[in-house]
């Protein structure tokens, strides 16, 4: 297969799957719904629902035979739920796929409906400002008949355009009816509202706009909404009270300044005053953790590793790599990719040398990108990060993985601004557990590995940090006390700090 078409249907997988939807329901009335759920960090999931009646049931389920295999969809990141039996006889099929910033809604919704189709010019805000934060969602729903299913990757496979079999079995592009539902957190703003909007019984962060494919004026989506933080709120009247009662205490004493003083005054004045006791500083106790008699801080810094812990896929040579290499037709044997994978996460190979040596022709930066879009963030990493940073605790990324990869991750899901330094293994020609890429680590967040926090996957890494006297974390949702081999646990990042995993899972400073 040609390294464009795999491109083209790589990015596209729900776009046939629609059409076909489409044409099997457009001989009767049916409907199907886009779903956009946004969560306060700007993460969220779009959902794609489509029922089908009971006579395209059979047609639909028979995708394989015409190349349309409907597990395609999950290699490109989509969920697919269990079909639901209706009560009419048919069917209704469920697609989802999360995203993990703003930015990346917009590239979801492209996979949909394509870069010019139904749904376009989509585009999510996050603005954050002291104890609030808006969002604002805005886009385009642009019907055009069944043209807009002019997918040609369709058309190959269907052997026919959508447009002819519409016309075959006289398909009515009225009576599809097409509906984008979208609920932001908060509470709603007053922000200029789109003809075709409906209101919602549910909460008012929720809207809804319909149209169908013969409607030929786009309806514009504006959607707006607003949270804020109450104990941030309290804290500024706080301050801002503080600060009145200063200003009276400075004026207070001011006016003793000026005011005449009486002889027995001024003689006071010439005594000495008596030295104030020197305030010892006080570590709250559920900042500290006590060993052995000693009082140690908390980390400072927290050092995540890339895959399994930022990234979702933990192993993702074989997970992501290899089918991937396969799809684009590399016959080089497992073994061989590992070992390649190996010399280019030490920066031995640039991914340019990387794609040929597995017999994979073409512009080595658009493989890049192929490859990386199937890499998705592990849900709530955004909102953990920006809790130890509105903390004050550095976070760090200490993983084995190429130079040009992790730099092409980071920007994508808008990591920049959340994780400094990145210590990457092609970049110090060296990998974990092997103890200079620690010493990398150290050095470059200027503090002792007793302040630090390692947080892997891989038992292998922890015990080798621990053994530099590094304080560890195994990120294992299902992980035991038993196989933790004395490391702390954290099970997800919900929740804000790791279990303990016994009463000598913390380490002693080196």
């Amino acid at each position: 297969m040609p390294r464009a078409s795999a491109t083209r249907s790589s990015n596209r997988h729900l776009w046939p799957f629609l059409g076909l939807c489409f044409l099997f329901l457009a001989a009767c009335e049916s409907a199907i719904d886009v779903r956009i759920d946004v969560a306060e960090d700007g993460s969220g999931t779009v959902r794609v629902v489509a029922e089908l009646d009971q006579e395209a049931t059979a047609a639909i389920l028979d995708l394989d035979s015409i190349g349309l295999a409907l597990s395609d969809l999950e290699q490109s990141g989509w969920r697919l739920e269990p079909p639901a039996r209706l009560e009419t006889g048919g069917l209704e099929l469920t697609a989802s796929k999360a995203f993990g910033t703003p930015d990346q809604l917009a590239e979801v919704l492209v996979e949909i409906t394509g870069e010019a189709g139904l749904l376009s010019d989509f585009a999510l805000v996050r603005t954050k400002e002291f104890a609030r934060v808006d969002y604002q969602l805005s886009g385009f729903l642009r019907p055009n008949g069944f043209e807009v299913f002019g997918d040609q990757a369709l058309t190959d496979a269907l052997g026919r355009s959508i447009e002819s079999f519409a016309q075959r079995y006289s398909a009515d592009p009225a009576d599809v009816t097409v509906t984008i539902r979208v609920e932001l957190p908060g509470t709603p703003r007053d922000i200029e509202t789109a003809t075709g909007e409906t209101p919602s019984d549910e909460a008012g962060t929720v809207r809804e706009w319909s149209t169908t494919l013969a409607d030929v004026d786009a309806t514009q989506i504006r959607f707006g909404s607003t949270t804020q933080t109450v104990a941030a709120l309290v804290w500024r009247g706080v301050a801002i009270v503080a600060a009145v009662l200063a200003a009276l205490v400075l004026l207070a004493q001011l006016l003793g300044v000026l005011r005449p003083q009486t002889r027995r005054g001024r003689k006071a004045t010439k005594a000495k005053p008596k030295p104030k006791p020197r305030a010892v500083p006080v570590i709250p106790a559920e900042e500290a953790i006590i060993e052995e008699g000693e009082v140690q801080t908390t980390p400072v810094v927290v050092a995540l590793d890339g895959m399994g812990v930022i990234y979702r896929e933990g192993n993702d040579i074989h997970e992501i790599l290899i089918p991937f290499a396969r799809e684009m037709g590399s016959v080089v044997t497992e073994d061989e990719i590992v070992a390649k994978a190996r010399s280019l996460s030490l920066g031995r190979l640039t991914p340019g040398d990387f794609w040929q040596s597995l017999g994979i022709e073409g512009d080595a930066n658009e493989l890049d990108d192929l490859y990386l879009s199937r890499h998705q963030l592990t849900p709530g990493v955004i909102k953990f990060l920006r809790t130890l940073r509105d903390q004050g605790v550095q976070v760090a990324c200490i993983t084995n993985d190429a130079t040009a990869w992790a730099n092409k991750l980071r920007t994508r899901h808008s990591l920049e601004g959340l994780i400094d330094p990145w210590v990457m293994s092609g970049a110090v020609g060296v990998r974990k557990p092997d103890a200079p890429i620690f010493e990398v680590l150290r050095r470059v967040t200027g503090q002792p590995p007793a302040l630090i926090m390692v947080v892997d996957d891989e038992l292998e890494m922890l015990d080798a940090a621990r053994d530099l006297g590094y304080r560890t974390a195994w990120f294992n949702p299902e992980g035991s006390l038993d196989e933790a081999n004395g490391h702390a646990i954290l099970r997800s990042f919900d929740v804000q700090t790791p279990d303990s995993a016994s009463a000598s899972s913390s380490q002693t400073p080196a």
